[in-house]
């Protein structure tokens, strides 16, 4: 299953594709933002700062990895952003609850050898977990403080970024470019150059 990076990846593809090409980096706070909910179900895995790793694995993948998890976040953010007046929270709200969903997605598609295999996303409704049957995403050893830091976790990671990161230079790169041929293709930009062909005109003749 991804990593928390991969997962904060995930979120910043969600921005991505989701802002305006012109604010890509002046919204940078809503990006982490978006970032950081990405990677909000991992939250379980808590207890493992504390010292505590068999309960961390035990627990996590369950509540926090549902659909009903990103439904009550998802309404908590729309009740903050209307609390602080923030513009759109419908549309940001739903925008972080993809980005939680996007969470699951991405641990559907990632290879998972410690029982319960999958996802219980549909969870108190349905107490099964699901996996889909490709998985893209190699597996994370986290039985041991060893395990997590090991060699093999790092090439998990770089895989993720390598994946993920790539489809973010992707989003990014195609939202330019057609930000770009938009504002070239605006009225105003042709008056604009012909204005400047003119001047140069005038410039030849004069000489």
């Amino acid at each position: 299953m991804p990593t928390p990076v991969g997962h904060s990846l995930s979120g910043a593809v969600i921005y991505a594709l989701t802002t305006k090409s012109e604010n890509l980096v002046t919204s940078w706070r809503w990006g982490v933002t978006c970032m950081l909910a990405a990677a909000l179900a991992d939250v379980d895995f808590l207890p493992a700062m504390f010292g505590d790793l068999n309960l961390a694995n035990s627990v996590h993948r369950y509540l926090t990895h549902t659909l009903l998890f990103a439904v009550v976040v998802g309404l908590a953010a729309l009740g903050i952003l209307k609390v602080l007046g923030k513009p759109r929270p419908i549309r940001n709200s739903a925008v972080l609850f993809s980005c939680l969903v996007a969470h699951i997605f991405l641990d559907l598609l990632g290879k998972d050898f410690r029982p319960p295999i999958g996802v219980p996303f549909l969870w108190p409704f349905v107490r099964r977990s699901f996996k889909l049957p490709v998985q893209i995403f190699p597996s994370l050893l986290k039985d041991t403080y060893a395990e997590i830091v090991s060699f093999h976790n790092v090439g998990v990671v770089a895989v993720e970024v390598l994946m993920l990161g790539g489809l973010f230079g992707i989003v990014v790169g195609v939202k330019k470019w057609r930000g770009a041929r938009g504002r070239g293709n605006q009225p105003g930009s042709h008056r604009g150059h012909g204005k400047e062909e003119r001047s140069a005109a005038v410039s030849d003749l004069s000489l």
